[in-house]
């Protein structure tokens, strides 16, 4: 959406665990080495533990990811096994051969087995447990049995442990005391610290951009950004991504902490653990005393990058630097913090998550495919066509159907006025559920969740969507791939009627490229918001036709299917 805008090549700030975009933060290094110094311990578990969002299923894939051919890796992440499933899929994923009429000594004696024959041969097997904070008691002493598995000198089979604070709470039950004192190596991860932040932030644009677009964020943006995280990598990503769009939007090259608030806004309903009255009331007293330096104009005093600088928040955009500064205000203080967590969030989003926790991830997305398909008035899903997201290219080309998949946010779904499917996170769910956006306005969302048709308010939805988007379209005029002044024939000729139609074309439809054709799609593209680089894509054609009407098209604004 914005990557050519910022002189991108990716995504920077995904929320799914990349290891391209791996910060070794001084805490993420020290994880990563006891990680690495469990494969050389003769004996016991490795321990990691670290608060929701800190980045450990992201550390573990690099780790994974650098492990050589001669390590056999089973990886777990379904904490909902039981000790026999959990068993067998180890013993699966090591590749071991084992009868399916086998009980669980014969299980254990094919893996000890297994696991000398591979020793022998110099190769080490390691057995990793993600979220094993959710690992029911049972299941972990039966972990504790696989490290059993031994010779005179070493343990065959090396135990990772990975999962969420409450894990050490688990680990500290009597019947788990052998387990515990098995763990010889432990390590927790806490939020990033402001420097740390800042780091991120530039490790992954410059990981998105070949090291070229480094310092996109303004000083006070990543003061902003670190202070509404609270150094949280996933809420970092978050508001960042928000913060981009917003920026892009905006048409400003550079993210101030002005876009970084309107941001923040969009996502304040996320949760996350609540400030202490004294530190909230502090933030607000550094955000009153940067207005009062800004509005004195006191030169600002020296600070090492470890303290947050509050009061630069609002300084660089309040400045009067150019004419362009005084159109983005600086916020009057330093916000609320972000919503407090599950515990106290309101009825209405404890429904919404119960009823997408009902749908398991296939039947909602059938469920939201149709929704989509039956407000474009095309044929629903078969019954051998599975709506995995990567068919639905496909699927909806059978239909006449193209599928613009985007990370985007609100804003950008109103401007492209299309029904979307949307991809959404339910509490600890591995797999996301999908539901189908048929209507939205000022403050409320329309969405069919397995089926139902349910209003939701537009906060509300922030929760559980993270951007991730599927807009079916339709190229009306079949302008075919993307194009622009290169471009000469058939397809050329109907964009130039188009934009007649649009009023801001007045020539002949003579299917040459010319600059009368080019001044008014960059006309086009800057008034609708869109990167005016004269390419007719699919937002500009999107766009384009609801602006044009008079084609059969689903919108937003109705909820139904019609004549736009």
């Amino acid at each position: 959406m914005y990557e050519a805008f910022f002189g991108l090549t990716d995504i920077p700030f995904r929320l799914t665990p990349d290891p391209r975009y791996l910060y070794l933060s001084p805490k993420h290094a020290e994880a990563l080495a006891h990680l690495r110094a469990g494969l050389v311990e003769p004996g016991g578990f490795v321990c990691i533990t670290g608060d929701i969002g800190t980045g450990k299923t992201t550390l573990l894939r690099a780790f994974l990811a650098d492990l050589g051919p001669n390590i056999a890796t089973a990886y777990v992440f379904n904490p909902a096994l039981s000790a026999a499933e959990l068993l067998r899929r180890i013993t699966r994923e090591l590749g071991v051969t084992v009868a399916s009429e086998g009980g669980a000594d014969d299980v254990m004696d094919a893996l000890n087995a297994h696991l000398l024959a591979e020793r022998r041969t110099g190769r080490m097997s390691i057995v990793v447990i993600d979220e094993a904070q959710a690992v029911p008691i049972d299941v972990l002493e039966q972990l504790r049995l696989l490290s059993n598995l031994e010779t005179s000198t070493e343990k065959l089979l090396k135990l990772v442990l990975v999962g969420q604070p409450q894990l050490a709470a688990v680990l500290v039950d009597p019947a788990l005391a052998q387990l515990n004192q098995r763990i010889t190596l432990r390590w927790h991860l806490g939020p990033l610290t402001y420097a740390e932040t800042v780091g991120y932030v530039r490790h992954r644009l410059g990981v998105a951009s070949g090291g070229k677009a480094t310092r996109v964020f303004t000083r006070s943006a990543l003061v902003l950004v670190h202070s509404l995280s609270q150094g949280v990598p996933r809420l970092v990503n978050m508001i960042a991504h928000r913060a981009l769009l917003v920026a892009y939007v905006r048409r400003r090259r550079r993210v101030s902490a002005g876009a970084v608030l309107a941001a923040y806004r969009e996502i304040r309903a996320v949760p996350l653990r609540r400030r202490s009255p004294a530190r909230r009331a502090g933030w607000a007293a550094a955000g009153a005393l940067a207005v009062a330096l800004v509005t004195l104009g006191i030169p600002r005093l020296g600070r090492t990058p470890e303290t947050p600088p509050a009061a630069d928040i609002v300084r660089a955009e309040a400045a009067p630097v150019a004419p362009v500064a005084a159109a983005e205000p600086a916020p009057p203080s330093a916000p609320e913090p972000l919503r407090p967590p599950a515990s106290d969030v309101e009825p209405a989003t404890a429904d919404l998550e119960r009823l997408l926790a009902r749908a398991d991830a296939e039947r909602s997305a059938r469920a939201a495919v149709d929704a989509v398909f039956g407000m474009w008035r095309v044929a629903g899903l078969r019954a051998d066509e599975k709506p995995a997201p990567d068919r639905l290219v496909a699927i909806a080309a059978e239909r006449r159907l193209d599928d613009l998949h985007l990370t985007g946010n609100l804003s950008m779904l109103r401007l492209l006025d299309l029904p979307a499917i949307l991809e959404l996170r339910v509490g600890e769910a591995h797999e996301p559920r999908w539901v189908a956006l048929t209507a939205i306005d000022d403050s409320r969302a329309v969405l069919v969740v397995d089926g139902v048709r349910t209003p939701v308010d537009g906060t509300l939805l922030d929760r559980v969507w993270f951007g991730d988007a599927h807009v079916l379209w339709r190229d009306f005029e079949g302008l075919g791939p993307t194009f622009g002044t290169e471009a000469r024939g058939t397809n050329v000729g109907r964009l130039q009627e188009l934009l007649t139609r649009v009023g801001l074309y007045r020539g002949a439809a003579t299917g040459v490229f010319d600059p009368a054709t080019t001044a008014a799609v960059l006309d086009f593209q800057r008034s609708r918001l869109l990167v005016p680089d004269c390419r007719v894509g699919r937002l500009t054609r999107i766009i384009l036709y609801a602006t044009a009407g008079g084609y059969s098209r689903p919108t937003l604004g109705a909820g139904t299917g019609g004549a736009s």
